[in-house]
């Protein structure tokens, strides 16, 4: 499971998280992607930066799943349809987060 929880600047660990993402979707391994606290800013329309990371992000909703933390979205006073269209996004809470948490091997948050 990768979380997302920094904001996107060019060079940041985010940014290496949604590389990372394209690779492992690359080795045929597919992992969860959950953004929570300043990370669901990645989910905002235009907020990628560069065309290759919202191709990342858009094939990772397609194949393995992109996941916001429903809390996350309150605190950052967003509704879901703030958020980019074109990204397939499943909506969680606090509960379904720890039980996806418990069924992954590692978990790593950028």
């Amino acid at each position: 499971m990768l979380i997302m929880r920094k904001r996107l600047i060019p060079g940041s660990r985010a940014e290496e998280g949604l590389r990372l993402s394209a690779a492992m979707l690359g080795m045929d391994y597919m992992p969860n992607m959950v953004f929570v606290d300043d990370g669901v800013d990645i989910l905002l329309p235009d907020a990628l930066y560069k065309n290759n990371l919202k191709d990342y992000l858009t094939v990772m909703s397609d194949m393995a799943g992109v996941y916001v933390l429903k809390e996350s979205l309150e605190w950052k006073e967003l509704k879901p349809e703030d958020l980019d269209a074109d990204i397939d996004i499943t909506f969680i809470d606090f509960d379904e987060l720890a039980e996806m948490s418990k069924r992954c091997s590692i978990v790593t948050s950028f």
